[in-house]
């Protein structure tokens, strides 16, 4: 499964407010349209789709036939975005009085109820939220709901009643002998859930936190602006989301049978800056993980980064257990691991052989390099590990979730870029930004860029230095930074880099780089990486932004024995990149060929199949 989302999730560490920009990387502003986050999913391709015109949305599944030429051509199956508008010869689906849409009504106390966004429904202070601008709260929520007769006057006409989804991510969930779907947070103040077969939504929610900020969406002037534009999680039957620019915090729904959503648990909380000052606007995946507390005592928790706009870093776990006619109580039933001195991006987590959470690694804007140890119960150790500087020494921001693979001797790589794309005037930014691989011992820290090894695009200086714990290499074009994350596979990390344009018209390129985990070279003998004409893959400019490479799936070849008596298998990965329209274009091929037996690293998935792997 992989997800994409358009544009870079950061957080903050800085005390002056952060103006999120809530626009696309990159769109064609010629015909006003733009991508959105994509989901690959078991040969299925979700794709959004954004007007920036009167900011509509769409969402599609295509289903994927094998390309000519490397890619993959997506056939069309649905356009939620079309089915919930109608059109004159087909209404919508479901009609408006008939979607299943809930909301929250959150007590003074903290406590939660789950009641559906019709006016009655709503508590005096939600209506009275609704009511600004001009006292028309019950026109509204019909409206919001995707009532059409008030669109002109005195309300925003839409071209499309789903709204544009550009932070959030959409994710797939199927539970035995239950409906399957897809989800997705959009911008027009919901979190919607889609019959995955169909298109056709199954339900709606509209978190409590925004419904201060809904009455802007009717307004025929309206300006662009966030709702529920963070990315999500699924574990089980358990979804997380977070609001990203649209309001602090996350919330948790029970989603193990979307298609009877209310009669389950339905909402199971949400978690905001009223709950605790250090939540801030995630932009970041929320984790789910199963923790020790103490001894005995193991708890399903939401791990989430706080994010941008809290003045001071943290790491927080939200129990998914709390009751919703329980407030929220620090070290009961959330916990707060506090940083210094700002937010974090998104951690990458380690569980042991029995799905215990071990370790996490996550970087703030600052630049440090954070190692969290859940091994013991509560409180849980943290320590910075490393300092991304440039060799001026000045900060070099961490935005992205890490890498996490194990090394030679029982170590562990941790491997992450650096830059920012948060802000309109990030775009100009020409400070230096680089890549790091650092090897962690679970022991030491990392005093600086002295102690790794530098790497070039041209693979010279070959041997690594003694004591080196690490490499890293510096990107040399003007603003180019990175911001999403890269993806591993038999030896070799693979990622793109973003140059961003002057503004959202402007041409914003990408660069595509595959290096090997353990030395930082490319093409080291292991693995070939080359673009479709055969020239080298690292360093290579790509015609258009590329959020992050796609690998498909590889063909497995197992060669005779060599010289010495080794069998080695022969991978070749196609490497992609998603386009408009469920296009899959082919963008190079990986050839990766090691030893059967003992492997000197493999990506992380669980405890026991990576020691065993490593025997």
């Amino acid at each position: 499964m992989v997800m994409m989302a358009l544009v870079s999730c950061v957080a903050s560490a800085s005390l002056a407010q952060v103006k999120i920009d809530s626009l696309p990387v990159v769109a064609a502003c010629k015909t006003g349209k733009a991508n959105g986050p994509v989901l690959l999913d078991s040969g299925d391709l979700y794709q959004a789709a954004i007007n920036i015109g009167d900011w509509g949305g769409h969402f599609s599944r295509y289903v994927l036939a094998p390309g000519a030429t490397g890619g993959a051509s997506g056939k069309l199956a649905w356009d939620a975005g079309a089915i919930l508008t109608g059109s004159a010869d087909s209404p919508p689906m479901p009609t408006p009085a008939l979607r299943q849409i809930y909301t929250a009504v959150i007590q003074p106390d903290g406590a939660l109820d789950m009641v559906p966004f019709v006016w009655p429904s709503l508590s005096s202070a939600q209506q009275a939220l609704l009511n600004a601008g001009g006292g028309v709260g019950e026109q509204r929520v019909a409206y919001l709901r995707g009532e059409r007769s008030l669109e002109g006057a005195p309300f925003r006409r839409r071209s499309s009643v789903l709204g544009d989804a550009v932070h959030s991510t959409p994710v797939y969930n199927s539970q035995p002998g239950k409906r399957a779907a897809v989800y997705l947070g959009a911008n027009d103040g919901m979190l919607h859930a889609f019959d995955a077969i169909t298109g056709i939504e199954l339900f709606a929610y509209v978190p409590d936190a925004l419904i201060a900020h809904l009455h802007q969406l009717s307004n025929p002037a309206y300006v662009h602006r966030a709702y529920v534009d963070g990315p999500a999680s699924i574990s089980g039957g358990t979804l997380v989301s977070a609001m990203g620019g649209g309001a602090t915090g996350v919330f948790a729904l029970d989603v193990a049978d979307p298609a009877r959503f209310a009669e389950g648990r339905g909402v199971l909380w949400e978690f905001t800056g009223r709950d605790d000052p250090l939540i801030g606007n995630v932009i970041t995946p929320p984790h789910i993980a199963n923790v020790r507390v103490s001894k005995d005592v193991y708890r399903r928790f939401a791990v989430v980064a706080n994010g941008l706009n809290a003045h001071d870093g943290a790491l927080f776990l939200l129990a998914l257990d709390k009751p919703r006619g329980e407030g929220w109580l620090l070290n009961a039933n959330y916990y707060r691991i506090k940083t210094h001195p700002g937010a974090l991006s998104a951690p990458v987590l380690l569980n042991d052989s029995d799905g215990v959470l071990r370790y996490g690694y996550a970087g703030d804007l600052d630049g440090n390099l954070w190692r969290f140890d859940f091994s013991g119960g509560a409180p849980w150790a943290v320590d910075k590990l490393f300092a991304a500087r440039d060799a001026s020494g000045k900060h070099q921001p961490i935005t992205e979730m890490p890498l996490l693979a194990y090394g030679r001797d029982g170590v562990y790589m941790i491997l992450f870029g650096t830059g920012q794309l948060i802000e309109t005037a990030d775009r100009a930014s020409t400070s230096q930004q680089s890549y790091y691989a650092l090897i962690d011992n679970l022991h030491d820290v990392i005093s600086g860029r002295s102690q790794l090894t530098r790497r070039f695009m041209d693979g010279g200086d070959l041997a690594m230095e003694p004591g080196s714990k690490g490499w890293f290499i510096d990107f040399t074009e003007p603003r180019e930074r990175s911001t999403q994350a890269g993806i591993l596979a038999d030896g070799a990390v693979l990622f793109n880099t973003v140059l961003p344009g002057a503004d959202l018209c402007s041409p914003t390129r990408s660069r595509s780089y595959a290096l090997s985990v353990l030395s930082g070279l490319p093409d080291d003998g292991n693995f070939i990486a080359r673009l479709p004409g055969g020239e080298a893959m690292v360093g290579a400019m790509l015609p258009d932004y590329a959020p992050s490479p796609l690998l498909l799936s590889p063909a497995m070849a197992v060669s005779t024995r060599d010289a010495l008596g080794r069998i080695r298998q022969e991978k070749n990965y196609a490497v992609a990149q998603i386009g408009a329209g469920g296009l899959i274009v082919a963008a190079g091929s990986v050839k990766a060929t090691r030893r059967v037996g003992r492997l000197s690293w493999r990506e992380i998935a669980n405890w026991r199949e990576l020691h065993e792997a490593a025997k």
